[in-house]
């Protein structure tokens, strides 16, 4: 899910603001143009206050308890039946 954005979406008409930007919220889609989420239009500092009331809070992560590592000694692997007979030692002539 492609996450909300603030865009312009013009200029005021009304007669106190008149020529100042408006802006809407909604989400960019892949043609690159906006579905509009919140149709009103309004001041820049009013979108993003709500903005932030649509966004869903993120929830501060739990950091996972770590417990003390403990050092394992290296496990040591038994030699097989046939490495532990010695080999008999050869005659040199």
């Amino acid at each position: 899910m492609s996450s909300l954005e603030i865009f312009q979406n013009g200029t005021s008409l009304h007669p106190d603001r008149i020529g100042e930007p408006v802006y809407q919220i909604g989400k960019k889609n892949a043609d690159g143009e906006y579905d509009i989420v919140v149709f009103d239009g309004m001041s820049k500092k009013e979108a993003q206050a709500r903005l932030q009331e649509l966004q869903p809070k993120a929830k501060p992560k739990a950091k996972p308890v770590v417990k003390a590592e403990v050092k394992k000694k290296p496990a040591v692997k038994k030699a097989s039946k046939k490495a532990k007979a010695k080999k008999k030692p050869s005659r040199k002539r």
